[in-house]
């Protein structure tokens, strides 16, 4: 068919008729347009010509695939080859980037249309409570594009592209980092992201980069950076989507005796063990977590670092409690434990005591070391996720594993915490505990005369059970010093008796212990509590880091409508998360608090003097020649007379000259001497100089 001729402009204005080529084809200029457009998004780009770039980019997209399989979430053996393909990829697309063969544009946009589907069908295939399992799919995704988009970069913004993909893959794998060894490698990404943005801007602009100006950049990046750091809030912990059940590779060992505490059977599967009273100082092994907490005894503890703890909230994290005291050891009445079986989540019966309702809390716990076999949670345990098909719960709601939980083990546990304030624990009334219960929390081995005196004495003016509890904290704090190097406990004698009348040195074992005996010879039930405290705040991770030192006990005191309820009279847990800000900030109080001011002040005054002296020697006029023409300027502003930028030295001293009604010239001849040095190639004598320098000074 012959095409339609084009219209004829009879107007004269160069346009053709609206509406002309019209008809079967439709569409008119705008489809047109929108076919150009598309025509030139897909128009081949220049070749990148840049080794250097392509050799920054590359290495940034190999080290995103190794810190994936750093992070666990991609086996080393498909790490190790996807960074050979990546090699493989960018150097044929070196290859042929003048002319990058059709077919192979096909087969990577259809290989990775592959991967988006088989992510889709992965995530639809089922319900996702794992958050692992979304990740780990997302970071196969990530890996399959950047395998296969590296056989076809021929252009600057091809290979932009596989940088910002690896950025995704860092992001996937940061977010699963519980510690700071991410950070090498996200340093190393970082550098190498840099350096990559610095050579596209040399090969696209052709400029050469300016020290200066770079160094400026990167301050400017980091300053953002640090800002946005700072103001982000606090980080809340999703209700559904945390929840982990994982062991390291290998598997657990089975704990000797099932139900029973580590340590109870010595095994090397049985990380705790319990102390022992040998040698001067009475201090033994790990102490805390076993089936007696013997109060005349401390652990060696550390700086190790025992868990991490993503949680909703800090709280106290409760291991195991205590009911029966004889004077010197705590004990447990009832250690046998019902068995659930079923694997995760484990629904945990309500505890004896325990209060019903309460508000939700997730914490997931990253064991970093070997611990002992009881599962920490804060609160009352509501759920559990757990790396083996049964656990083992007491009656008081104590958690214990049936494995020797090692490095690596990770845990979940929802609780429901009860947290009514001080006003409604003062006027909390409602049933007592049952006349067993009540018997077995408020027993003692003898009457305590002395110690319920003092009890009664402190209390006289209290008014409710929590006012009873806060008089004799109170009066603890005012009475008792806190230490770590306890005194040895005299053979046969009482940990509370010689603590609250004899040495009154001691640390949160006895300082509790003492708490709940005095509690107990009110008629208060209370019992002793082992665990840790929250640790302190990473911001960058948003875990809580507990060392081992952080071990800790403190009293549980029941109350009727609310149960038990924590209280320490040695340390103090933050009512909420803090935000990163306030986190870093408070990281560099402590840290500019231990700083010693006279050694440090007097380094950074020294450091000062010798900046300021450098910075005047190279201000100051370094041949008489320079020290004459800033004498005459200094002399000239003076006067009212600032030297302008067209102004000779000559003219300018002549100005001076005028304004001073000097007839003589003395200015204009120092200045010409100068001139003639400078330019003449002359070479005034020693007394020529003295007077130039001399005159000039005069203002």
């Amino acid at each position: 068919r012959r095409r339609a001729p084009r219209p004829v402009d009879t107007a004269g204005t160069g346009i053709p008729p609206p509406g002309w080529r019209r008809g079967r084809c439709g569409g008119g200029p705008a489809r047109v347009r929108l076919l150009r457009a598309i025509a030139r998004a897909n128009a081949p780009r220049p070749p990148e010509e840049s080794v250097r770039f392509r050799v920054a980019c590359g290495a940034a997209v190999a080290v995103s695939l190794l810190a994936a399989s750093a992070g666990g979430e991609l086996p080393w053996a498909a790490g190790l080859a996807a960074t050979a393909l990546v090699v493989t990829g960018m150097s044929f697309s070196w290859a042929t980037r003048a002319a990058p063969p059709g077919w192979v544009k096909l087969v990577v946009a259809a290989g990775a249309l592959g991967a988006i589907g088989w992510f889709g069908v992965r995530i639809d295939s089922g319900p996702i409570s794992d958050i692992t399992a979304v990740e780990s799919a997302l970071t196969v995704l990530f890996v399959a594009v950047l395998v296969l988009h590296s056989f076809h970069v021929p252009a600057g913004t091809d290979l932009l592209f596989a940088l910002v993909a690896s950025g995704g893959l860092m992001a996937i794998e940061a977010a699963q980092a519980v510690d700071l060894a991410f950070a090498a490698p996200v340093a190393v990404w970082a550098a190498l992201a840099w350096w990559t943005l610095l050579e596209r801007w040399r090969s696209s602009s052709g400029a050469p980069l300016s020290l200066a100006g770079t160094a400026g950049a990167v301050a400017c990046v980091v300053a953002v950076a640090v800002g946005a750091f700072v103001a982000l809030p606090a980080p809340a912990v999703s209700a559904r989507l945390d929840i982990f059940s994982r062991y390291p590779a290998g598997g657990p060992d089975r704990v000797a005796i099932p139900g029973a505490l580590a340590g109870d059977a010595g095994l090397p599967a049985e990380i705790s063990q319990p102390g022992s009273r040998t040698g001067p100082t009475r201090v033994g092994g790990y102490l805390g977590f076993a089936g007696d907490l013997d109060t005349a005894i401390r652990g060696r503890l550390g700086h190790r670092i025992v868990m991490r703890v993503r949680a909703t909230r800090p709280s106290f994290w409760l291991g195991e409690t205590f009911d029966t005291w004889n004077g010197q050891s705590w004990s447990q009445s009832r250690p046998a434990r019902r068995v659930l079986r079923g694997g995760s989540p484990f629904s945990l019966p309500p505890p004896e005591g325990g209060a019903v309702g309460g508000r939700g809390d997730l914490q997931t716990f990253y064991l970093s070391a070997g611990s002992a076999d009881l599962v920490f949670h804060a609160g009352r345990a509501v759920e559990v996720w757990f790396p083996s098909p049964e656990l083992f719960v007491g009656s008081d709601g104590t958690i214990v594993s049936p494995v020797g939980l090692g490095k690596g083990a990770v845990y979940t546990v929802e609780s429901s915490l009860e947290d009514p304030g001080p006003a409604a624990l003062a006027s909390a009334t409602g049933p007592g505990l049952p006349a067993g219960e009540m018997r077995r929390y408020t027993e003692l081995p003898r009457r305590y005369r002395r110690v319920a005196a003092l009890a009664r004495r402190v209390t006289a003016g209290s008014s409710s059970t929590y006012a009873e509890v806060e008089s004799l904290i109170s009066w603890i704090g005012d009475h008792i010093r806190y230490s770590t190097a306890i005194p040895p406990l005299p053979p046969g004698a009482d940990t509370v008796d010689e603590l609250l009348f004899g040495n009154r040195v001691g640390y949160c074992e006895q300082i509790s212990t003492s708490l709940a005996v005095m509690l107990r010879t009110l008629g208060v039930p209370a019992r002793e509590a082992v665990g840790y405290v929250p640790g302190s705040y990473d911001p960058l991770t948003g875990l809580y880091r507990v060392e081992a030192d952080d071990a800790h006990a403190w009293v549980q005191v029941w109350f009727p409508r609310y149960g038990w309820q924590d209280f320490d009279p040695t340390a103090s847990v933050p009512l909420a998360t803090p935000s990163a800000g306030a986190a870093v900030w408070g990281d560099l109080g402590r840290a500019l608090r231990g700083v010693p001011p006279v050694p440090v002040g007097a380094a950074c005054g020294l450091a000062g003097l010798l900046a300021a002296g450098t910075w005047w020697s190279r201000r100051r006029p370094s041949t008489w020649e320079e020290k004459v023409a800033a004498n005459l300027e200094r002399a000239g502003r003076s006067a009212g007379l600032p030297r302008r930028p067209g102004d000779t030295l000559a003219d300018y001293a002549s100005a001076i000259d005028a304004s001073s009604g000097d007839t003589a010239a003395t200015m204009a001849r120092a200045a010409a001497l100068v001139e003639a040095a400078a330019y003449g190639g002359a070479t005034p004598t020693g007394e020529q100089r003295r007077w130039a320098l001399h005159v000039s000074r005069r203002s």
